[in-house]
């Protein structure tokens, strides 16, 4: 059985919170979920709008919580309670501590798209050269960022962080607590557009990432955007000790010269600062994700790893579920091809993902599929974006397409050919059965929507056929 950590001392809570605890009482992990605490965990009883964590407190001390911190008294709790005046502020403060205290190189990660899978490639990449402690699933907001820094042990060499946005203004605050020495900008694209109105003002937000670069830090910027001038200024004003750029622009400094997929494996040819060309083989598929690579390979520059072991690791990265996994899935006896792209989306990532699916070579009489769910938060580039999503996946020869939504998506699958049209409905749960009963032997299907259209409904029904079948 394996022994867990101690994360915080009863001292250092002592400390920070001007409490008294139980002597000696140790605390090894952080929850502000009751249904998924773990005995030793801090519960902090946070209050939003939608419910409040003090409902949870005793369900957290039952389960064997170390320690709640309430805003109020909660008469007949088992375990001690810290109280304090807002249980979200306490939060932040511990997150803050748990910086303040650790000496791992700190990484933050924003952009448009490509932040989990940027993070998770780079967990598997510096996992080789130590101990990672990296926020979980897309924890990346004002109660993700402080709950993954809380939970970052003093023993991690390592310590990475999504930081994301909605609306203008949220990530300075994030990045100021974060304090990275690493800021990463994976891209900018048009997600979120409907609140923030243009790319240059997501630009402008994203950019706020190195209002929290500790000096002499390292930025990573994408080569290919146009805003890559405005970024570099912007990241200079924090006295960077090196801007590294990744991309496919010829002034890339990690740059990507060549990508092939073959049966489902990329090899990405790069060169590093114009040198001598150099490969290596990739699990991930498509070439939007060869660009997480390449971010691997410029952090592993700044921070003077061993680039050879580094291109090892890139080639064991485990593919991540909801975001382009591909899975061999037999439903009824017939063998097809899922890429469950499902996670999330906005018009750069779907039309990656409809790219990547054009990559993809049927066997036999198989066709290419998408099942598209609704791109959402666009405001008025709704309509817009969707046309461009049918028009790509005509271009790009897709075979069947099935679309999920509203009026938007509605309008663009009325714009399809008759001979691409597979089926439009207004959810995600309606699809189900028409994909499952259409969908032929060695079929390539793609599925892919934002998370609010419930489209991974579509992959969840395929995989789940899968297991029945087997």
């Amino acid at each position: 059985m394996k022994v867990a950590m101690v994360l915080w001392t009863s001292r250092e809570i002592e400390e920070i919170y001007n409490c008294r605890l139980t002597p000696g009482l140790e605390i090894t992990g952080i929850s502000i979920d009751s249904r998924t605490l773990q005995p030793g965990d801090l519960f902090f009883a946070l209050q939003t709008n939608q419910d409040d964590g003090h409902k949870y407190v005793q369900d957290a001390a039952a389960k064997g919580a170390a320690a709640v911190v309430v805003s109020q008294q909660i008469p007949g709790c088992s375990c001690p309670q810290i109280i304090t005046d807002c249980t979200f502020k306490a939060l932040q403060e511990l997150g803050r501590y748990g910086r303040l205290r650790s000496k791992a190189k700190i990484i933050a990660i924003t952009g448009s798209v490509g932040k989990t899978t940027t993070k998770e490639v780079l967990r598997h990449t510096l996992a080789a050269f130590g101990e990672v402690s990296a926020s979980v699933a897309s924890y990346n907001n004002h109660w993700g960022v402080p709950l993954s820094l809380a939970r970052l042990p003093r023993q991690a060499k390592f310590g990475i962080f999504e930081i994301g946005m909605n609306n203008p203004g949220e990530i300075t605050p994030l990045s100021e607590m974060v304090k990275p020495h690493l800021a990463i900008v994976t891209a900018i694209a048009p997600a979120h557009i409907g609140q923030m109105g243009s790319l240059e003002n997501i630009a402008k937000e994203k950019a706020c990432i190195f209002d929290g670069l500790s000096a002499e830090g390292v930025a990573i910027l994408p080569a290919d955007t146009e805003f890559m001038p405005y970024l570099k200024t912007k990241a200079c004003q924090s006295y960077p000790d090196q801007i590294v750029t990744v991309g496919e622009a010829a002034t890339a400094d990690i740059r990507l010269i060549d990508y092939h997929t073959d049966e489902f494996t990329a090899t990405i040819t790069f060169a590093i600062g114009g040198r001598e060309k150099q490969f290596f083989h990739y699990p991930l598929i498509g070439r939007h994700l060869a660009h997480a690579a390449l971010i691997a390979i410029a952090t592993a520059k700044a921070l003077k790893l061993d680039i050879k072991k580094v291109l090892k690791q890139l080639a064991t990265v485990p593919a991540i579920q909801g975001r382009g996994k591909i899975y061999s899935v037999n439903l009824k006896g017939q063998p097809i091809k899922l890429v469950d792209d499902s996670y999330n989306a906005n018009l750069h990532s779907t039309l990656a993902a409809i790219n990547t699916l054009n990559s993809l070579i049927p066997q036999g009489d198989g066709r290419k599929v998408a099942i598209l769910g609704e791109m959402l938060e666009l405001g008025s580039y709704a309509i817009d974006h969707h046309q461009q999503v049918a028009k790509a996946c005509v271009d790009k020869n897709i075979d069947k397409v099935y679309f999920c939504g509203g009026m938007a998506m509605k309008q663009a699958f009325d714009s399809l050919p008759e001979a691409h049209k597979g089926n439009f409905v207004a959810t995600a749960h309606e699809l189900i059965e028409p994909i499952i009963n259409e969908l032929r032997a060695n079929d390539i299907v793609l599925v892919k929507g934002s998370k609010g259209s419930k489209v991974s409904l579509v992959a969840e029904a395929l995989i789940a056929a899968n297991k029945h079948e087997g």
